[in-house]
Parts: C-alpha cells; sequence; structure tokens
C-alpha cells in the first residue's frame, strides 16, 4: 500500500464507543474510523457539535467539532489529504473548492427514505445529492443495489464512464472480534426485534401480530429494543409511535435504544431475531446494519426474501429466509424446541459476519484505494448544466427586455412624431377655411 493520507472522518453521528445509544451510520463511521487506522492512516475526527452538545465524550473525538456553514474553515484547520464523509451530506455544505481529495461513503439510500418518509424536501435533497457527488473524487457504497442505485445519480453528477472505478464497495462491517456466545438467562425463548423505529418500516403492526401468535401457542418472548434516531430532528412521518398495547403485552420485553456494550451483551445471549419490514423499494436496496450486528454476535435471523442480505443469509445457512407469516410462527415454534438447529444456524451466522461483514476482509482493497486516490477530473453536473441554462436563459431575457424597452421607446417617439404630423394637419385645413386664406388664393388664381 502506498503511503497512507492524512484522513478527516467528516460526521454528525456519535460512534458507539462514546457510551451513548447511537444509530447505524454512527457505528458505520466508527468501523471506518478503526479499521483505517489499523491500516496506519493519519485520521481525524470531525463530529458535528450539535451531536458533541451535552454529552461527555474523549478530548480526541471534540478536537474538531463543526457547525455546517464553517465546514470549510474546519477542514482547512485540519488540513487533511482526504476528507471521507459519513454520507454525502456533509460535502453539501462546502462553499469553496479546494485540491484536497474527497470521499463520500453512502451505506444507504437517503433519498428512497425521504420518500418513503413523506417528507416534502426530497426535490431540494436531489439537487444537493448531485451537488455534493459532483464534487467527491470516490464514492463507497455498501452492497450490489446501492451500486446500482448511486450509478444513476453518478452519471447526472458528472461522473464518466470510466471513473466508475472510484465507485468502491465497502460492505457493512464490524470489527474483526466478534463477541463470544453466552447462555440465554431466561428460560423462555427469546427473538429479537431491534433498531431505529423509520416510520416506513411499519414494525408496530408485525410486532404486534407476532406477539399475539406466540401468547396463543404459549412460547417465546421478543426482547423489542426500538426508539427513535439519537441525533435525527423529529418530523411527521418519520418515526412511528410505539403501539401501546407492546408496552403491556405478556410476550414483549421492551426497550428504549440502549448503548453499543449493552445491546451487544444481549445479542450475546439470545438465540434467535427476525426483520419482518414491509415490501418496498427502499428496503431492497437498504443495507441493514441491525441483521449484520446480530450475525456477528452469533444470532441467526429471519428475514423476508426482498432484503439485499438475505440471499447471503440463505446460501450461508445463517438463518432463514421466509415469505409467508404462517411459516414463520410454525418455524419459531419449532425452534423453541429443538437448540441444536439454533446452535448450528448460530455458528453459521458468526461465520458469514466474519468472512463478509467484518474487516479486513469485507474490506480487501479499500486501504489501497484511498492511499491512491487522485483527485478526478470533473465535468459539469446536470445541476451545473441546469444552473448553466438558467443562467444563459436569464442573460437572453435580460438581452431582449434591453431590445424591447428601445422598441418601446421607438414606438413612442414615431408616435409623437405622427402627433405633431397630425397637428399640422389639421392646422393647415383650418387655415383654409378662413377668409383671408381664401382671397390670397384667388388672386393668385
Amino acid at each position: 500500500m502506498s503511503t497512507p493520507p492524512k484522513v478527516l472522518l467528516v460526521t454528525s453521528e456519535l460512534f458507539p464507543a462514546f457510551g451513548y445509544p447511537t444509530a447505524g451510520g454512527g457505528v458505520r463511521a466508527q468501523q471506518l474510523h478503526d479499521y483505517l487506522k489499523s491500516l496506519g492512516f493519519q485520521i481525524d475526527l470531525a463530529l458535528a457539535r450539535s451531536s458533541a452538545e451535552g454529552r461527555n465524550l474523549p478530548d480526541w473525538a471534540t478536537r474538531f467539532l463543526y457547525r455546517v456553514e464553517y465546514l470549510d474553515g474546519l477542514i482547512e484547520q485540519a488540513d487533511p489529504d482526504l476528507v471521507l464523509t459519513e454520507g454525502w451530506e456533509p460535502l453539501t455544505h462546502l462553499r469553496f473548492d479546494d485540491q484536497r481529495l474527497y470521499a463520500a461513503d453512502c451505506p444507504g439510500p437517503l433519498l428512497l427514505e425521504a420518500r418513503a418518509g413523506d417528507r416534502d424536501d426530497h426535490r431540494t435533497l436531489l439537487f444537493h445529492k448531485l451537488r455534493a457527488l459532483a464534487r467527491a473524487d470516490a464514492v463507497l457504497y455498501s452492497n450490489a443495489p446501492m451500486r446500482f442505485y448511486l450509478g444513476g445519480f453518478l452519471a447526472l453528477a458528472g461522473w464518466k464512464p470510466d471513473q466508475f472505478d472510484s465507485l468502491v464497495e465497502a460492505p457493512i462491517a464490524l470489527g474483526p472480534n466478534p463477541p463470544a456466545r453466552k447462555a440465554p438467562g431466561s428460560g423462555e425463548f427469546q427473538i429479537f426485534v431491534g433498531g431505529v423505529s423509520w416510520a416506513w418500516h411499519d414494525s408496530s403492526s408485525w410486532v404486534l401480530r407476532l406477539a399475539d401468535a406466540l401468547e396463543e401457542r404459549g412460547i417465546g418472548r421478543i426482547l423489542l429494543y426500538q426508539g427513535k434516531h439519537p441525533n435525527h430532528p423529529e418530523a411527521p412521518g418519520v418515526f412511528e409511535p410505539l403501539d401501546p398495547r407492546l408496552l403491556s403485552h405478556p410476550r414483549v420485553q421492551a426497550s428504549p435504544l440502549v448503548n453499543w456494550d449493552a445491546l451487544v451483551e444481549t445479542l450475546r445471549a439470545t438465540p434467535l431475531a427476525i426483520e419482518w419490514s414491509p415490501t418496498h423499494f427502499e428496503r431492497e436496496v437498504a443495507s441493514t446494519l441491525r441483521l449484520v450486528t446480530c450475525l456477528w454476535c452469533g444470532v441467526p435471523v429471519i428475514v423476508r426474501p426482498h432484503l439485499a442480505i438475505a440471499k447471503e443469509i440463505q446460501d450461508a445457512k445463517a438463518g432463514w429466509v421466509l415469505e409467508d407469516w404462517e411459516s414463520v410462527v410454525d418455524l419459531i415454534d419449532d425452534l423453541s424446541r429443538n437448540p441444536s438447529e439454533v446452535e448450528e444456524r448460530s455458528v453459521a451466522a458468526r461465520r458469514l459476519a466474519l468472512q463478509k461483514h467484518a474487516w479486513p476482509n469485507a474490506h480487501p482493497s479499500l486501504g489501497d484505494l484511498l492511499a491512491s486516490l487522485a483527485r478526478r477530473e470533473k465535468e459539469p453536473s446536470l445541476l451545473q448544466h441546469a444552473t448553466d441554462t438558467f443562467r444563459e436563459q436569464e442573460e437572453e431575457l435580460h438581452r431582449l427586455r434591453i431590445e424591447h424597452k428601445a422598441m418601446v421607446e421607438d414606438l413612442s417617439a414615431l408616435r409623437e412624431r405622427t402627433r405633431l404630423a397630425e397637428t399640422d394637419a389639421e392646422s393647415f385645413r383650418a387655415l383654409r377655411q378662413k377668409l383671408p386664406y381664401r382671397i390670397w388664393k384667388r388672386i393668385l388664381g
């Protein structure tokens, strides 16, 4: 590998290591940070000031706290060779161009999330995304559907076909040392359900349905760890409120989001997890870090076939891929009485995670790419083309306004001359009617 560049990792998400509840973006950012550091990269963290306020964070994490309006200046202060952003959004806040390298990590389909969450700013997000991708010299993606999802945006952002080598796979991956399994602390068969309660996941309905089915059969307990994003502003349609019936359900043990260590401690003693989110395009493209975390902790998972990770799980026998709901309930009933099958799938789950979703195996070429990254020759994006077109149209309208004004002035002058001529003609006609004029005309013959 070439001499690693000095890297500034820009994120608004808290690292799990800080001891606070976090979301997928924070886990992703920390894993990129730790992996690059293990490769010998000198890497600094630029954390959003709003995320750090009121929290006790280590000194190295607060060295470069940024406000979006001053991000250019903070990057100048940190003076990295390469700026790596968790998500593309930080790039939209940059106002000045420079000679640094920029790479954007894009693990999930934010615009599809905006549409699924019925956000009214999705059109604005589209233009911001094109502007950000036009600035990037490299883009990281997490799975095959995300590559194709991003490809169209990159083309609109001005990327040429021969530049797509800088669209680099970086699967969702955790550390190389997963926790050891431990025996469940409860005699009941436990099923984990967790993550941020995004509204488009529609979790409450199927979790309640599952809880009722378990109660009817007298088996199992659902460990429900859900809540709102720790740093995401609350807005209508973004988060799903927890159905109050789940809080009092005899088959549900509900908890808000917990910190990483507490989550891992729960998962290492949990025999099974399930993700039954509805079928729609965002879920087909999205990276499911919550499922990777379960696999990494040795928890086999039940998933639906539309999830991007479903084929990996099926091929590795790291869980079960089902579509029929009745099959799910029957399977859980069988597994609750067959711990040996659960154990076999648990071993396979951990093996899959280590092979495909733990560094360095998941990122064999990422370090080399970032170490040898060069500035991309940039062409105007669709956004820039639209801006130039609007500017040309504005200039043409300005020219036409000037011409129109001159024509109006010429027409006004012509009307004035016509009026004067008509006045002179009228005066001459009046003169002809007078007696001296008639006498003068008669004398002159």
